[in-house]
């Protein structure tokens, strides 16, 4: 993909039924304006042990928090892109994501991807600001900053938790130019595994591996 390719690109919030991201909930929100800012925020937690007759406290790892990301999202609806309806109209389409799934309800389950940003989670704060109105009280302008929340799919979690043990699944983060039949070579010697390791991931086509995601390596034994 060439440059000229991306900046066409426009980030893309796809809703799923569930933390596996296998059921679509509706159609994908489609950003008019790509974000102004991202960023992406990562926090282990500590605690400190005192122990006695030592000076000063032993200090633990205790776990990480799930990582989150927050997107800038600029509205115009002064005739550039979209009308002035369309801004409100717009907005509250991406804040429906932070209601419950009316028939099981669970959250919305986010895929949120614009060009190698590629991010799994939920919506967990969405601050919408109005800068401009036209003489009617319509929002003209507005901004919004987006909150997404990792999840992770349980079989992933398990996966990466127990990464060091042979005879459980483990984990691959695909990377630019990574192919199916090179993973299965690195990861089992041996290129032809890559047709089991495409029906453990359920992949329509493994000749195109998404920049990002996460496959799972089945044990040899499970293959």
């Amino acid at each position: 993909m060439n440059l000229d390719e991306r900046q066409l690109e426009k980030l893309a919030i796809q809703p799923f039924s569930d933390q596996e991201f296998r059921t679509p909930a509706g159609p994908p929100w489609l950003a008019l304006f790509n974000p102004t800012q991202l960023a992406f925020t990562r926090k282990n937690r500590y605690q400190n042990t005192k122990s006695v007759g030592a000076s000063a406290p032993e200090t633990s790892y205790a776990g990480g928090d799930p990582d989150q990301v927050t997107l800038d999202l600029f509205f115009d609806g002064t005739g550039v892109l979209e009308t002035a309806d369309g801004v409100a109209a717009r907005i509250e389409g991406l804040l429906q994501f932070a209601r419950y799934q009316s028939d099981t309800h669970q959250p919305y389950y986010l895929h949120a991807h614009w060009g190698r940003f590629d991010f799994r989670g939920v919506l967990t704060q969405a601050d919408v600001t109005y800068t401009l109105f036209d003489r009617g009280g319509l929002p003209l302008r507005a901004t919004v900053k987006v909150t997404l929340q990792e999840v992770v799919a349980p079989q992933v979690r398990t996966a990466q938790e127990h990464a060091n043990s042979p005879d459980l699944y483990q984990t691959w983060l695909v990377a630019d130019g990574d192919r199916i039949d090179t993973i299965a070579f690195q990861v089992y010697g041996d290129s032809s595994w890559w047709r089991p390791l495409a029906a453990a991931n359920r992949l329509r086509n493994p000749r195109v591996l998404d920049v990002g995601s996460v496959l799972l390596l089945p044990p040899k034994a499970a293959g």
